[in-house]
């Protein structure tokens, strides 16, 4: 099974957890990128705000080649006011995920991905979402169970 590794970190939390997750899975890892720069928490706070209220979708400035290949998405990303920033929904936007296998992971100071799975399941149409993780501690055992033992 070949492994993505996609992530949006504003401050380097989730890049730290992805980068985790690729020593143990062995996937590729893709920092999502785009155009807007959000600052410190309190700013990316406001402009994310905004953008989920005008139902803004961000440019993302970067796609991964050959897609088409992955069989398995850890998609991952910080959480906002109980949801994923819109910048992955614009990054998912760009893709067919049908037949794709997901697997979200978040880091948060205070929610879980319960809620943001649920939006999320909406934008991965034809795919097998699966449940979320926060992954503010690693920890390899709660890891392999959530991907289903799957190491590689």
């Amino acid at each position: 099974m070949k492994t993505l590794i996609a992530y949006y970190s504003r401050g380097g939390v989730t890049a730290k957890a992805a980068g985790k997750l690729q020593m143990l899975t062995n996937g590729d890892l893709f920092e999502i990128t785009g155009e807007k720069n959000y600052g410190n928490y309190f700013t990316a706070l406001r402009m994310a705000r905004k953008e989920f209220s005008e139902n803004e979708l961000p440019k993302v400035v970067n796609t991964v080649e050959d897609f088409d290949s992955y069989d398995r998405i850890l998609l991952g990303f910080p959480i906002w006011y109980s949801k994923c920033p819109q910048l992955v929904l614009s990054f998912l936007s760009q893709y067919d995920l049908a037949g794709k296998e997901i697997y979200l992971f978040c880091t948060s100071g205070t929610s879980g991905p319960d809620t943001a799975v649920e939006l999320l399941k909406k934008s991965c149409k034809g795919a097998t979402v699966h449940s979320g993780l926060r992954l503010n501690k690693f920890n390899e055992d709660t890891v392999r169970k959530w991907l289903g033992g799957d190491k590689s």
